[in-house]
């Protein structure tokens, strides 16, 4: 009897350091990362750009296609357009935010305002949605193209697909035919690299045919996100060795 409550109490003294030292772990964390968001903003952008350049040195290849699963927290729209303009610094040249609880969607003018004013005046947005379908040629800085999906947009893709097949003369549904569809639906390649936030790895229902061969990592929060976070996932993305089912 006196064994059982020895383990008891040394599983509970365990626990609670464990607990504790999450506790601490989670402030500083929040702390570090609160005070280099505010140094970051409050910098100038030809700061800006030369801390960027610095970093970019680390990575070894990017997605041409990311997409963001931003989960069960509420979307902050300033690190997004951080994330954006993150982006077109290193070259990506998709960057699509799946938000299953249609939040987003909603605060998209925000977001495109968040963007104008923090990007280059030579830069160019090209925003994929019904709200806004914008492009221009003859611009001499870099480009990115942005859209913003919803799980509803995954059901109805492939509904519409299915059905437009059905109407035609040939009806050949095969792996071709629904990949090429659904790549025309949606204007973009298939992403390369997925981001999930939050601790728990899930897809949220994202439209699976897209995902089929996406690295996907998991990072605590979008919040406070900082460009050496974010340049950290892309150098684990580097040295991913993609296979392709080989």
């Amino acid at each position: 009897m006196w064994k059982m409550y020895m383990y008891r109490t040394l599983y509970l003294l365990v626990h609670g350091i464990y607990t504790i030292f999450e506790y601490v772990h989670n402030a500083f964390y929040f702390v570090v990362n609160t005070i280099i968001t505010i140094c970051h903003e409050v910098l100038p952008a030809s700061k800006k750009h030369k801390q960027i350049k610095t970093e970019l040195h680390k990575i070894i290849k990017t997605p041409a296609h990311l997409t963001v699963l931003v989960g069960h927290e509420e979307p902050s729209v300033k690190d997004l357009a951080n994330l954006i303009i993150w982006c077109l610094a290193t070259q990506i040249s998709f960057i699509s935010f799946y938000d299953y609880k249609g939040t987003l969607k909603k605060n998209e003018d925000e977001l495109r305002y968040e963007v104008d004013r923090r990007k280059a005046k030579e830069d160019h947005v090209i925003w994929h949605s019904n709200l806004h379908s914008t492009y221009r040629n003859g611009f001499t800085g870099q480009r990115i193209h942005v859209k913003i999906i919803t799980e509803e947009d995954g059901k109805k893709s492939v509904a519409d697909l299915t059905k437009a097949i059905s109407l035609t003369k040939n009806r050949e549904f095969s792996v071709g035919s629904i990949s090429e569809g659904l790549r025309k639906y949606y204007e973009f390649p298939d992403p390369d690299l997925g981001l999930v936030c939050g601790k728990t790895l899930s897809c949220y229902n994202y439209p699976p045919w897209q995902i089929r061969v996406t690295e996907f990592f998991t990072i605590e929060s979008l919040h406070n996100i900082t460009f050496p976070s974010f340049i950290g996932e892309l150098v684990k993305y580097g040295k991913c060795e993609q296979r392709l089912g080989k």
